[in-house]
């Protein structure tokens, strides 16, 4: 487990982009609820926040793929 500690104009998304190498909406959220009430500080963080940031609970896949396809040709 790590810490991190905010600057100006951070955003949770993108400490997680920074720290887990994807900002898939899944893993923010688990960050999130990792660190309650950090919800209530709105989109960007105020300076000097501590954010626990620990290890994935599995490992970290990208969003699946959905297919195309077409009614009508």
């Amino acid at each position: 487990m790590s810490t991190y500690v905010t600057k100006m104009f951070d955003r949770v998304d993108r400490i997680v982009y920074d720290r887990y190498g994807s900002n898939n909406n899944q893993i923010t959220e688990w960050v999130m609820d990792q660190n309650p009430g950090i919800e209530l500080c709105g989109i960007l963080l105020p300076l000097g926040i501590t954010i626990n940031l620990p290890d994935p609970p599995r490992a970290i896949t990208a969003a699946p793929v959905l297919k195309q396809f077409f009614l009508w040709k």
